[in-house]
């Protein structure tokens, strides 16, 4: 069994470029350090894209360094290229997100992208370093992935991690937090805003990666890990090269800058501090272990608002008679909702009245039977008096049991129990109805027995 000791003797006949500090015992074997730590990063096969929606890639002599806050395209300077760049410290600023630990789960694709994103938004909206916290287990999880060696679905592309941020996008800690385990797709917390991105491109030209570092933000790589690389990040200094050691599998970090001085990428990790990486952050020798074989760019980060709310003046609501259109509820501003019959008419009206905000949530889905994942709900109380209705459709559901469940290609279903209550395009589109129906106890309809050809356009929903 190696130890340090023995580790240190080999490094020092090979004039490494790193060394063992003396804080661990000599006698700590590197089996112990190996067990503190999970890899998780797949090998991309050969006919997997590695870019999408791409942005031009321009080929010029020098690069336009970025100017956190403003827009890249309001910079037009030339500059040579730095001989170090560091988005930890640009001219005296932090653009790097806090180290996060994803503990005994092979979910380090998830994180890589995830800290990546996380310094783009922070360079492109001009804001701190400690102003963003997406979760991890939102990409990673719902992309049905699993933590464990041996799990079918354990470990990730990064290629496929940086799909499931165009698609699916990425919520914040404090609606999905994290935990090293295994979690279902379920949310249990709803949230109106998710992060996205809309595209990536990567290169294996490491010109063009230092380029995409100095005008854009920090990359996503992987690499190859040894043995040697666990006793390096628990208690060693320098620039990493491997030494010595068996293959343990792939890793995956985000690149947050270079060091031409040293001949190094600069790296943040997502195993927490260790004692001679307080920030998780290390260098790695350019070549080295496939560092960079190929590294990943994502491009114009992006908030998601899937809520859509229209006020409107209650008091100003009336329904007017259009015939063989049906009865259509107005502002006098907006065409707000068409029903089969006066009936059905009046009961909307007086369900409007007592609200002043017709929402939706989905009306930008793209798909062909768009409808079906679309949710209207009325919500701000107007403070006008309640109208009985004339007949009720409401169903019962019990708020504390509903979740919101993956169905991959056909959506998200909300459901209590068996009861499916709604489907949603993806999960933006299902956080924020899941928020809205945790909010009540019945789900209400007027017009569900019209026998029109388009009979979803007539029906009208809200909660109680």
């Amino acid at each position: 069994m190696k130890t340090l000791k023995m580790l240190k003797k080999v490094l020092l006949d090979n004039n490494s470029k790193w060394t063992i500090i003396d804080e661990l015992a000599d006698s700590t074997a590197i089996t112990d350090l190996k067990n503190q730590f999970i890899l998780g990063s797949l090998k991309a096969p050969s006919n997997m894209l590695t870019a999408r929606f791409p942005r031009i890639r321009v080929d010029r002599k020098g690069v336009l360094i970025a100017k956190p806050g403003v827009n890249r395209l309001a910079v037009t300077k030339l500059s040579p290229m730095p001989k170090v760049w560091d988005w930890r410290n640009v001219n005296g600023k932090n653009y790097v997100s806090p180290v996060r630990n994803q503990g005994g789960c092979g979910s380090c694709v998830a994180f890589a992208t995830v800290s990546a994103i996380e310094s783009h938004y922070i360079i492109e909206s001009g804001q701190t370093a400690n102003s963003i916290d997406l979760s991890e287990a939102s990409l990673f999880f719902v992309s049905d992935r699993q933590c464990n060696m041996g799990d079918p679905r354990y470990g990730w592309w990064v290629p496929t991690s940086l799909d499931a941020s165009i698609d699916e996008g990425i919520c914040f800690e404090e609606n999905y937090p994290y935990r090293a385990m295994n979690q279902t797709a379920q949310i249990p917390n709803g949230t109106i805003r998710t992060i996205k991105i809309k595209g990536y491109d990567s290169s294996s030209n490491t010109t063009q990666m230092k380029k995409w570092l100095v005008e854009n933000g920090p990359l996503v790589a992987d690499f190859s890990v040894y043995d040697d690389f666990f006793a390096f990040f628990s208690s060693g200094t320098g620039v990493y090269s491997h030494i010595d050691g068996d293959l343990a599998g792939g890793h995956a970090i985000s690149i947050i800058g270079f060091d031409d001085n040293q001949n190094a990428w600069i790296c943040k990790n997502s195993w927490g501090a260790s004692l001679s990486h307080p920030d998780g952050c290390f260098l790695i020798a350019y070549g080295q272990c496939g560092i960079d074989d190929r590294m990943y760019v994502p491009q114009d980060v992006y908030d998601v608002f899937t809520k859509d709310e229209i006020p409107y003046d209650p008091n100003l609501l009336t329904i007017v008679n259009k015939g063989s259109l049906g009865w259509l509820l107005t502002d006098g501003r907006m065409q707000m909702r068409l029903f089969d019959n006066a009936e059905d008419a009046r009961n909307g009206l007086r369900i409007a009245r007592r609200h002043n905000r017709q929402c939706f949530v989905g009306r930008d889905n793209p798909r062909t039977n768009r409808i079906d994942y679309i949710l209207e709900y009325w919500t701000g109380n107007s403070g006008l008096p309640y109208e009985p209705l004339t007949k009720n459709d409401c169903i019962s559901y019990n708020y504390a049991n509903v979740v919101a469940t993956d169905l991959n290609n056909d959506g998200w279903r909300i459901q209590d129990g068996n009861h499916w209550m709604l489907i949603a395009h993806d999960m933006n589109d299902a956080l924020t109805m899941l928020q809205e129906v945790e909010r009540h106890s019945k789900i209400c309809f007027i017009g569900r027995d019209n026998t029109r050809p388009n009979r979803k356009n007539y029906i009208m929903t809200y909660f109680e």
